[in-house]
């Protein structure tokens, strides 16, 4: 009896204290009441599965760079989650008897839209409270903060400004949050463009755990300007031609079931405005080709809105506001798919048998280390490819060219077909001309995987079965203690990555600055030269392990006299200087670019840098290093910045800042006299240009401008492969965001160019400027004084996924002198 009593006094305290859990006695405030930190929204939710654990589950998937925990959110009836593992596979696997559907709602991508965590807390909250019903065949997953560092450096920034009582007057400093704002994540990249690219540690983790459960719906919430309402589906155009009619219909119901709410509260609100369903990278796209019902919410806030502000209108925009509009469209959203369910599992199951391309297979060729990194980027995605042996015969769509034809491969090859899974997802990133139904988008119109990639590819109208073929490098020589030199090819980042090892390790390593030849073997300029004289006895050991560890095939000669070219003790065979750099940061500066240079040096290249702070720049500040990088920006002209270069400092440049540096280039195309966007901006609908005055009116303004824009276009680039900076390069692609062309370097050289305006190859470009692009610098150098600046008209870091970019810059590191 006794035992009887303990075990129902138990779980009547367990009951009691489980129905008397809620986030205002958890918090000590209501949400909406205040900004959550992080660690406290961790524990909110591991006290919500302490308190429901049967309708909750908590899984923690990863870490940021700052070392914040990234989380997932189960929830269910008791029966769903403790079946999760089984509904998963059953999913994956696509039996025809499944039934239940996955709904999957992130929030925070973008750190400074932070009412989107607290919503995500009381939507969870509210499902298992108030909700349960919607979840009989329903799986919630809730990620409540996809973006962790930026979104406590806008919550720890604004309490350190935010008056006793929150001021709502925009003009309030609590309203003006500062450079680079809480936006990006750590390297200061947008992960809401990073979904299909993978270069972020929150991202690559995340698409891990998406990829196991490929949910039905994916909701990606959002805030917009203070002034917006509130977003909803259905998107606008355009459209992804893939998308299907399903899909569409979908975001209409829901559409129509989110409206029934905000009419019943008088909330405002618009649909099928700004927020488009085109560039893959996206956290509505990149689900919708996955099979998902992927989906944009916006609610009016961000960054400037911190607890309250005054609006256009003379009204006061609340976080509570804002979290509660969150909140209702989150809990309409399971809703609707619970009612919708078996449609969903039904046209998801036939999303993914289903395809009806003009191409059934691609094949992407290359030298082995570049075909590789592609590779390695459809494994994440869980694309299944096999590999082509050299000399394959195909018949197809040249990509370069635009002729179909026979060709044979000359190079290793990867081969996609399109028939798996994944297939609608490949088909999309490898396409080579992107559709649009509608030029005025929201982001990029080109991203095709193969130019960014620096590779050739071809499109098969029959799915081509491939032989059993798995690449690997020719065996390795066993170094000798007593060859004269060694000799690495300088032919992709591989080599690059060897590089930096090799000199972090003290080792002497030169380059050879026109090629040469020796034997049967032929060396192009850039290759690199460790003599054994300049190096420790032990300097084949240690380059053998380097070596192997980068992958990359050592040769070694008993005398340093070639046959064709410079022996090795002549000017052209140069010492490799360990760079010391500097990155410029601050208000001046774009972001986005300063992120993409630092993720690049660190993380590609594990190079130490220095971040120098613009506002605060002295003259003696650079005496110590070798090399500045100096991202987009728009600075005044920096007079000793200029007198450091001419001392012999290299500046390496990207976009309108060389204006600062005392460089002159011949712009042809006329530039926008509109104020530069600010990165939240970056992507919105494109900017008229200056121009002469047209009959156009009111209502079509906006469209007319994008005669004169280029919006993300890829153009084939002519390359000079005798100057350093192309060292290596064998195809290059550059990805145009706008159309101010420049003509002309003064005392330099222009070895990456466009030559023609038909060497445009995939995404929109206004017909007024479309001449114009002939004939444009993209990437150049320039002597100064003692120095050198290196420009790139072009951004090759563009995103972190232009992966031939990276090899411009690390000739721009070690090849330019």
């Amino acid at each position: 009896m006794k035992l009887f009593l303990y075990l129902l006094f138990t779980i009547l305290s367990f009951s009691f204290f489980a129905q008397s859990f809620s986030p205002e006695n958890h918090f000590g405030y209501k949400i909406g009441a205040k900004f959550t930190p992080h660690h406290d929204v961790i524990s909110f939710f591991e006290a919500l599965q302490t308190n429901y654990s049967s309708n909750i589950k908590i899984e923690k998937y990863g870490k940021t760079n700052e070392n914040r925990d990234l989380i997932l959110a189960y929830i269910g009836t008791d029966e769903n989650i403790a079946k999760l593992e089984q509904i998963k596979s059953e999913h994956k696997a696509g039996i025809k008897s499944e039934k239940i559907s996955i709904v999957w709602l992130s929030y925070n991508v973008h750190g400074n839209e932070a009412s989107c965590t607290e919503a995500a807390m009381q939507t969870a909250f509210d499902l298992i409270t108030k909700n349960n019903s919607y979840l009989k065949n329903t799986i919630v997953i809730i990620d409540p903060c996809l973006n962790p560092d930026g979104r406590d450096r806008y919550v720890n920034w604004y309490y350190q400004f935010k008056t006793k009582n929150a001021n709502p007057n925009p003009d309030a400093v609590e309203h003006d949050e500062p450079w680079p704002g809480g936006r990006p994540n750590h390297y200061f990249f947008d992960l809401n463009r990073d979904w299909a690219w993978l270069t972020q540690v929150e991202s690559q983790q995340r698409i891990k755990k998406y990829n196991e459960w490929l949910p039905h719906v994916h909701v990606d919430f959002h805030e917009q300007g203070i002034n917006e309402p509130y977003y909803f589906p259905p998107a606008a155009e355009p459209y992804h031609e893939i998308i299907t009619e399903w899909q569409r219909e979908f975001q209409k119901g829901i559409g129509k079931n989110n409206a029934k709410y905000f009419d019943e509260k008088g909330w405002q609100y618009f649909t099928s405005k700004e927020f488009d369903l085109l560039y893959p990278s996206y956290g509505d796209t990149y689900p919708t080709f996955c099979g998902a019902i992927g989906m944009t919410y916006e609610q009016a806030g961000n960054g400037r809105a911190g607890e309250g502000i005054i609006t256009r209108d003379g009204d006061t925009l609340t976080l509570k506001e804002r979290v509660e509009h969150h909140v209702v469209t989150g809990i309409s959203t399971v809703e609707y798919s619970a009612k919708m369910s078996d449609k969903l599992i039904q046209e998801y199951q036939k999303f993914v048998k289903d395809r009806k391309f003009k191409f059934k297979s691609y094949v992407i060729e290359g030298k082995i280390q570049q075909v590789e990194k592609l590779g390695d980027l459809f494994s994440k995605h869980d694309i299944n490819y096999s590999f082509l042996p050299i000399g394959q015969k195909i018949k197809g769509f040249e990509f370069d060219t635009r002729k179909t034809g026979s060709f044979t491969t000359e190079n290793v090859s990867l081969l996609v077909n399109l028939n798996q899974l994944k297939g609608t997802l490949a088909h999309v990133l490898l396409e080579p001309e992107t559709k649009l139904a509608d030029s005025l988008t929201y982001d990029i119109t080109s991203w095709t995987l193969p130019f960014a990639y620096g590779l050739k590819a071809y499109g098969l109208e029959n799915e081509m079965s491939a032989p059993f073929f798995e690449p690997t490098l020719s065996p390795a020589e066993v170094l000798s203690s007593n060859a004269y030199a060694y000799v690495v090819r300088w032919e992709g980042m591989n080599s690059v990555q060897f590089l930096n090892q090799a000199l972090a390790d003290g080792i002497v390593v030169r380059k050879h600055a026109k090629g040469f030849e020796q034997g049967n073997a032929k060396y192009t300029a850039g290759s690199l030269i460790i003599l054994k004289s300049e190096n420790s006895a032990d300097v084949a050991g240690k380059l053998q392990k380097i070596a192997s560890k980068f992958q990359i095939n050592i040769s070694q000669t008993m005398s340093g006299m070639v046959d064709k070219g410079s022996d090795f003790g002549y000017s052209d065979v140069e010492i490799i200087k360990k760079p010391k750099i500097a990155l410029l940061v601050g208000d001046k500066t774009n972001s986005l670019n300063v992120g993409e240079i630092w993720h690049f040096l660190e993380n590609d290249l594990n190079l130490p840098i220095t971040l120098l702070s613009l506002s605060n720049l002295k003259s003696e500040d650079l005496d110590e290093f070798s090399m500045l990088f100096v991202p987009e920006g728009y600075y005044e002209t920096n007079s000793f910045l200029s007198t450091w270069i001419d001392g012999g400092g290299k500046a390496i440049s990207f976009g309108s800042s060389i204006e600062s540096l005392g460089v002159s280039l011949g712009l042809s195309a006329t530039t926008s006299d509109e104020e530069k966007t600010s990165d939240e901006e970056e992507v919105k609908a494109p900017k008229a240009k200056k121009e002469k005055k047209e009959d156009v009116s009111f209502a079509d303004a906006e469209r007319s401008s994008l005669s004169t824009n280029v919006i993300g276009a890829i153009y084939r680039c002519k390359l000079d492969q005798t100057h350093p900076l192309c060292f290596g390069i064998e195809n290059y692609y550059t990805l145009r965001q706008s159309s101010d062309s420049y003509k002309k370097l003064e005392n330099g050289f222009s070895p990456v160019s466009i030559a023609q305006s038909t060497d445009h190859m995939n995404g929109f470009v206004g017909y007024k400027v479309k001449l114009q692009q002939a004939n444009s610098i993209v990437a150049g150098t320039q002597s100064k004084g003692k120095g050198q600046v290196i420009i790139f008209t072009d951004n090759p870091l563009y995103r972190g996924f232009w992966e031939s970019g990276k090899m411009l810059v690390a000739n721009a590191i070690y090849q330019v002198d």
